[in-house]
């Protein structure tokens, strides 16, 4: 005999369609831990009604100026992670991503001495030996899939914060900046499964500063950030206020011209 139907859900049960799931966080749920002890218990995330392609999953990533989770759903079971790696892209699942980081474990923060007790001499000096700046970073995954993404995100982010850790809000963006653009992807790079599909690219990019009330954008186009000082915003509903947004992208290459000052 089967398992049979599952078991109700608590009587007060949020149901949230998954495509709303975002703003609806946002406007009911102020800190993870408040997800995680009293909103969880009594929120299903419906999904949609065609099953996503085969692999997809339905993922968030959560932070607050405290803590950073994941939510994700798999087989069905909502799963909450604790992201102390720091980083976090597309399918597999979150736990997948972390056990694959032990396969680049060869990795190192280091100058590359691994030659250094077997050298020789030959025509062209002394090897082996690095010739070269990056060799400790010698197998990290170039490509735009997000395990390869993954994997470059944390080793980049961790050898950094070791060797030169951020001692400023503007060096810790400066290096945010950094990571985001060594996994952005050009349209027409990454190919596509039919015609349909179209191609994968990075639309856009942010930044959330959760404790100083900042959040940071940028479009597929331009380089240049635009900054949100939402500690300055009132959020509170008032009868009859349409919502107000921004376009993302601004129509230019953010380029400025500079030629004046040389003249």
């Amino acid at each position: 005999r089967g398992a049979g139907p599952p078991p109700p859900p608590p009587a007060g049960t949020s149901r949230v369609c998954f495509a709303a799931f975002t703003a609806w966080l946002l406007g009911n749920v102020a800190t993870v831990r408040e997800l995680r002890e009293e909103v969880l218990p009594r929120l299903r995330v419906v999904g949609p009604v065609v099953p996503l392609p085969s692999g997809d999953l339905l993922h968030w990533t959560i932070d607050d100026e405290r803590e950073h989770v994941v939510l994700e759903y798999l087989d069905g079971e909502m799963r909450l992670h604790n992201n102390t790696v720091g980083a976090f892209t597309n399918d597999p699942d979150f736990t997948w991503h972390l056990r694959n980081l032990n396969n680049f474990a060869n990795l190192s923060p280091d100058w590359p001495k691994g030659g250094e007790r077997i050298t020789v001499q030959s025509e062209v000096g002394a090897l082996p030996h690095a010739v070269g700046h990056g060799f400790n970073l010698l197998g990290l995954p170039g490509d735009a899939s997000p395990p390869s993404r993954f994997v470059r995100l944390f080793f980049q982010r961790q050898y950094a914060v070791l060797r030169a850790p951020p001692a400023s809000l503007n060096e810790s963006l400066s290096l945010a900046i950094g990571l985001l653009s060594s996994v952005f992807i050009s349209q027409g790079t990454v190919a596509s499964a039919s015609p349909a599909a179209g191609f994968e690219l990075t639309q856009y990019s942010v930044l959330k500063l959760p404790a100083a009330r900042q959040f940071l954008f940028r479009d597929y186009a331009s380089p240049r950030w635009r900054r949100v000082r939402l500690g300055e915003l009132d959020f509170a509903p008032r009868a009859g206020a349409s919502a107000r947004s921004l376009p993302v992208g601004d129509g230019t290459l953010g380029v400025e011209d500079v030629t004046a000052k040389l003249g």
